[in-house]
């Protein structure tokens, strides 16, 4: 059985010592991570390695960033998404048994503060989202085995948040974000939390901000997608919750699924 894990950390050296402890009382075999805000020169390849973790990264200052984690010798694919290399939001790296694991940080879309009215965010992230639609088709076309997973950045459906009508107009819920989230799903992905939880409101993401967490405020923003050829192959999947309640938590809780490959 294989337990990959993913999570939005919101700045690896501020969650370094719950990475750490993640690791040794989860012992995932694949940790895919989201938003390490460090360069990939930054990134402390030896000590996942003296955890006894394989890891590449795809780093940046400050912000974005992805990375992936494996208990067993992985290969890099490629470090961003064909098109968009100016920005460190996709990796994708292959196992020993020639299974893709992808880690992926949708852009977030949300106009400048000082300046509301400017759609340049949404714009490339309708795009990026369309690249990464493209590159997830080639994958199934070639029959090529694959776990997608990070940070997607939509309110897919209504239930997915606490207060939808707080949400309507934003970048995270707008139709055209959600008909992209659609497209993607639509190739033949398998949602892997869904699928174990098709009917809760179900939540990954709480604020830091207005007392989201004790209120559970949350949305759903975090997701596993099993490729077609591996979905017989999942067993279980949930949302590891009391992270978010940890000290200095991130504001994401990781997500797991579990297959027996």
């Amino acid at each position: 059985m294989q337990k990959i894990i993913s999570w939005n950390v919101a700045s690896l050296r501020a969650r370094m010592p719950l990475v750490e402890e993640l690791l040794e009382t989860e012992k995932p075999n694949l940790l895919l991570l989201q938003e390490i805000k460090m360069e990939t020169e930054k990134f402390p390849v030896l000590d996942f390695e003296s955890r006894g973790y394989y890891s590449f990264a795809s780093g940046q200052k400050s912000w974005n960033g992805v990375a992936i984690l494996s208990h067993s010798p992985i290969q890099l694919i490629r470090n961003a998404l064909p098109g968009f290399e100016d920005q460190a939001r996709f990796i994708d790296v292959k196992t020993t048994n020639n299974i893709h694991i992808i880690s992926v940080y949708v852009p977030n879309g949300t106009a400048p503060l000082n300046n509301p009215t400017d759609t340049s965010r949404l714009e490339y992230k309708l795009k990026w989202m369309d690249a990464l639609i493209a590159y997830i088709q080639q994958l199934i076309q070639e029959n090529v085995p694959f776990v997608l997973g990070g940070d997607f950045n939509v309110i897919y459906q209504d239930k997915d948040v606490y207060n939808p009508e707080l949400f309507r107009d934003s970048a995270l819920m707008v139709s055209s974000v959600r008909e992209k989230l659609r497209e993607l799903q639509g190739t033949g992905l398998f949602h892997a939390l869904r699928h174990f939880h098709s009917q809760e409101k179900f939540y990954t993401f709480w604020d830091f901000q207005g007392g989201a967490w004790p209120r559970n405020n949350g949305i759903f923003l975090d997701a596993l997608y099993i490729s077609p050829l591996l979905r017989s192959e999942v067993k279980n999947a949930d949302v590891l919750k009391e992270w978010r309640g940890k000290m200095k938590p991130s504001d994401h809780a990781p997500i797991f699924c579990e297959l027996s490959f």
